[in-house]
């Protein structure tokens, strides 16, 4: 809602007459995350960051603001390749370049704690000053995903500006002209400005030819201020098509051209149209971010309800449609809610500590691994392996860490889940379904149970619905085009009834409908003891997890009258050519690397498959391995205790 009382705030003298000159800010987001490959980095840099910036350079009449993200400076400083330090300071020196700040490692900051936000922001700000001699002023949001109470936490920080997608904005009833301002925003009596990121900009640069912005730009009213683009630099290079479109074909040369030559738009920087335009009004912007990422983190069965309903309706109304918010993703997926309560573990873990292993503990709050749009995302496993990573060495070297077994809502669902915690490995067991969700190596920094659940995504159904020739026009915005890029990925969908953890029970009267049989999601009771925690369903199954030197030791006492018992496990290990179903006592899985020797006393039926899940990235539809299931069968005639040991 708008403050009534200071609504038409009295602004600078050049809103009292007509602007002749337009002010258009240009913002340039470059980030890659925590755990990402070497060659994509170098691929970004070389095909989009960098060619960006010496562009920028030949136009010295071109102001732009940069965020660079910490994982992405990190890389750029071992890279001694790289001329991207280089080009920023050279542009910094001249002021044609101003840097903005953020959380250095990416994070999502209102998922934080406030210590955590807090250091995030100031170890950019230390690090901007380290490189370029220059703090920053402003601040990029992550995913630009804003939430009121960000205000007084931004504020605290020393961030003066930050930017937030026009969307929030129309929430609140501003449109059109309206955009074209700064505005003030408050918590707990903490200001901070904002200023609204055009979408319409956004989906014209660099999609649209120059003179197609800057007509965009000239037909806004005569009492527009300043208009705000801000984007990810990787359209300007690495999404598919862009490169020869924006380089090859001259698109960024011709538009900067194009705003060199215009007399009646300038550039400026971020920090420079807050120091010269007197905030319009007093706003209050409730929790939001931008129309797609608001899709997407809806449930998909209401994504495409969402988008046709938006599509349909006028531009004037949109403002009274709203989608999720991005901790909708905590609740879709419980692998990213796993991921981010094992973060807030680690962090009340450490408490005060500082040093290594705090580092590794922020720098597992970056955000990519923790969400699923368009990108990849949380379905790639090597980014959640690197959080998990990061993670696991944090709590490795807490130094009051805590040893044995208790009772805790570890995940925020309400039900206390059984911590066993030893000085190699911790393990959660969560009360229903007795279900081992969380089995964490801290040695190796590995967790066994880091498997993604087959979901079923919007995206989905416009894969049955194309053909995968249907690739539409390479330039085009990624945001409406679908591409396959493994041609086998439609043989492969398919949609899990049940999330992938490990110890899920099931029982029938015969070996295939055991098999087959609902997962037992009863609340089991639960009981600690010094070194294990007992698990019983009573008249059913009693679980006694108890850790071992290498690993896991499972004794199961049966007691249901189903004459067949089947356990599943889901583990982060390499599928391997091998058969799929044996009859054993002890088998391996995995690599070198990352293997697991499993002995089952007495011997068990042995069923193997891969999960792989066909997931959406920048590079279009691909399938991704994402672990390995086995399903243990006994027969309960011929026994009813199994005791399974699992180990490296």
């Amino acid at each position: 809602m708008l403050c009534p009382s200071n609504f038409l705030l009295p602004i600078t003298s050049c809103n009292t007459r007509r602007c002749d000159t337009k002010r258009l800010c240009l913002c340039i987001h470059n980030h890659q995350p925590v755990g990402n490959f070497d060659y994509v980095f170098r691929d970004a840099i070389d095909r989009s960051y960098v060619p960006f910036l010496e562009t920028l350079s030949r136009y010295p009449r071109i102001k732009a603001s940069l965020h660079t993200s910490g994982p992405l400076l990190e890389f750029i400083e071992r890279d001694s390749t790289s001329t991207y330090l280089d080009l920023v300071r050279s542009l910094v020196a001249s002021d044609q370049l101003e840097l903005v700040g953020g959380g250095y490692f990416e994070p999502i900051l209102q998922l934080l704690p406030e210590r955590d936000r807090i250091q995030q922001i100031q170890l950019m700000s230390d690090e901007l000053l380290r490189l370029f001699g220059r703090r920053p002023s402003g601040l990029w949001l992550a995913e630009r995903v804003w939430e009121p109470s960000l205000a007084s936490s931004l504020a605290r920080a020393g961030v003066q500006w930050t930017l937030v997608d026009d969307n929030g904005f129309e929430k609140i009833g501003l449109r059109g002209p309206d955009l074209t301002h700064a505005y003030v925003t408050e918590d707990q009596g903490q200001t901070l400005t904002v200023f609204p990121i055009l979408k319409g900009l956004r989906y014209k640069i660099p999609w649209s030819e120059p003179e197609e912005t800057l007509r965009f730009i000239r037909e806004f009213g005569e009492d527009a201020e300043v208009f705000v683009y801000g984007d990810d630099g990787e359209k300007f290079g690495l999404w598919p098509g862009t490169y020869d479109h924006v380089y090859t074909q001259g698109w960024l040369q011709r538009f900067f051209q194009a705003l060199t030559d215009a007399e009646d738009v300038t550039t400026v920087t971020v920090a420079e149209a807050a120091s010269s335009l007197q905030p319009r009004a007093c706003v209050y912007l409730p929790a939001c971010s931008y129309v797609e990422m608001e899709e997407w983190s809806l449930a998909a069965s209401r994504q495409k309800t969402f988008a046709d309903l938006y599509q349909k309706t006028s531009l004037e109304d949109r403002s009274f449609l709203s989608g999720g918010t991005f901790r909708n993703f905590l609740a879709r997926y419980p692998e990213a809610n796993r991921m981010h309560k094992r973060m807030l573990f680690v962090g009340s873990e450490l408490g005060n500590a500082d040093g290594e292993a705090r580092t590794h503990y922020l720098r597992s709050q970056c955000n990519c691994a923790y969400w699923h749009g368009i990108f990849g995302g949380l379905y790639l496993p090597h980014l959640r392996e690197a959080i998990y990573r990061e993670l696991l060495t944090a709590e490795r070297l807490c130094p009051n860490r805590r040893l044995g077994t208790w009772l805790q809502d570890t995940d925020a669902d309400g039900l206390s889940e059984a911590v066993i915690a030893t000085a190699h490995q911790t393990l959660f067991v969560h009360r229903c379904g007795g279900r081992l969700v969380l089995w964490d190596d801290l040695d190796h920094a590995w967790s066994w149970s880091n498997v993604m659940t087959r979901y079923h995504e919007a995206y989905h159904d416009r894969l049955l619905a194309c053909t995968a020739g249907d690739q539409g026009p390479e330039a085009a915005n990624i945001h409406e085009t679908l591409r396959v890029k493994d041609p086998k990925a439609l043989g492969a969908l398919q949609f899990d009834d049940h999330t992938r953890v490990s110890f899920i029970d099931r029982f029938g009267p015969s070996q295939k409908t055991a098999t087959d049989a609902v997962p037992l999601t009863q609340e089991y009771k639960v009981t600690t003891e010094e070194s294990s925690v007992r698990c019983e369903a009573p008249g059913v199954i009693t679980k006694t997890f108890t850790p071992t030197d290498q690993g896991l030791r499972v004794e199961i006492d049966l007691h249901t009258q189903e004459p067949w018992y089947v356990c599943e496990l889901n583990l982060a290990a390499w599928w391997e050519d091998r058969e799929r179903e044996f009859d054993a006592t002890t088998f391996t899985v995995g690599t070198a690397e990352h293997r697991l020797m499993l002995r089952a006393s007495p011997p068990v039926h042995v069923e193997l498959s891969p999960i792989r899940t066909v997931s959406n990235s920048e590079g279009g539809i691909e399938t991704i391995y994402q672990g390995m299931t086995l399903l243990l069968t006994l027969d309960l005639e011929t026994s009813r205790h199994l005791t399974l040991e699992i180990g490296g």
